[in-house]
């Protein structure tokens, strides 16, 4: 969260406390192709894995931060679906892929892998873990007053599953992908912005208690 972003939150009146639930870490796997002519990265923490790759590759990004992620590295991104997931990310590929094409996917090791199957020549290649934070125990005391919960990946959720008997606020999801997984482990109320950005996101926020 960047310190705009707080201060837009804190001018709604709320009280911001940022916590991270999950850390990532580099799996040092080298790719499984030498040549390949897509790479597709579905998350912006994928992208210091990649220093070592080829420039020359057209780039596919699941959305904008990982979009300037990939550039601020060198590489040029030639596809980013307007709804940023990765079903709708190796949908828009299927238009752009050619029979022949080796598209090298890059990703977590929670990655959801079923969109694979819609190209013919996928590599898969996990090149961070996730690892879940658990919450201290003043933390958790504090979910007790938490109002709104902002959540930007299933992966946060699931970090924050073994406490949900403390919240009784409102899940504010950054897509439907994290959308679903919170309808997976809770009947509370959930938003989700239009566009699937943390801007966007903290706009639902400001609009609920301005």
């Amino acid at each position: 969260m960047t310190a705009s972003q707080r201060a837009r939150l804190e001018a709604s009146g709320l009280s911001v406390h940022h916590v991270p639930l999950i850390q990532t870490k580099e799996t040092h796997i080298p790719p499984p192709v030498e040549r390949f002519d897509w790479l597709v990265v579905t998350s912006q923490n994928a992208v210091p894995a990649l220093q070592n790759l080829t420039r020359d590759v057209k780039v596919a990004a699941v959305g904008e931060k990982t979009k300037r992620a990939l550039e601020a590295e060198g590489f040029t991104v030639s596809l980013m679906p307007e709804t940023y997931t990765g079903e709708a990310l190796f949908k828009q590929l299927l238009d752009v892929v050619s029979t022949d094409d080796v598209v090298l996917f890059a990703r977590g090791n929670l990655a959801n892998t079923s969109h694979m199957s819609m190209l013919p020549h996928v590599q898969d290649w996990v090149v961070y873990e996730t690892v879940p934070v658990p919450l201290t125990p003043a933390q958790q005391q504090q979910l007790e007053i938490v109002k709104a919960l902002l959540v930007l990946s299933p992966s946060a959720v699931e970090a924050l599953t073994p406490y949900l008997s403390r919240f009784n606020g409102t899940w504010y999801a950054i897509g439907e992908v994290t959308e679903r997984a919170v309808r997976q482990v809770s009947t509370l109320p959930i938003r989700v912005p239009e566009c699937y950005t943390m801007d966007a996101l903290i706009q639902c926020v400001g609009e609920d208690f301005s």
